[in-house]
């Protein structure tokens, strides 16, 4: 996904808001930080904490899936109102979709701290 999302933001709807949000969230947050963290507790023998880390990779993963419906239902559906352009919303879509399920899963993983 982060090589995939390197890729296509060389031509992106969204323009620089678009690139800024996928390029953070599949390369910063997914490859680094969370496939980098699971690798090193499973290294050190912390599956628990691997777990939790994979979790978090997952939520992003997921993120994409979310940003197509924000887009059809809250940009597309109101756009005859908001008179809003595919360009000026990608980004934005993109933000939201990726900062939905970063917290949801988040939420998730803290509410089963124990």
């Amino acid at each position: 996904m982060g090589a995939s999302a390197y890729a296509m933001s060389s031509y992106s709807i969204g323009g620089w808001v678009e690139t800024l949000g996928g390029s953070l969230f599949s390369i910063a947050l997914f490859l680094f930080f969370h496939l980098h963290g699971a690798y090193w507790y499973m290294r050190r023998g912390e599956s628990l904490q691997k777990i939790r880390w994979m979790w978090r990779a997952v939520g992003i993963l997921l993120g994409i899936a979310t940003t197509r419906p924000v887009m059809g239902v809250l940009f597309f559906a109101t756009s005859r109102w908001t008179h809003l352009e595919p360009s000026q919303f990608f980004g934005i879509a993109f933000w939201i979709g990726f900062s939905i399920n970063t917290i949801i899963v988040e939420l998730w993983l803290r509410s089963r701290e124990t």
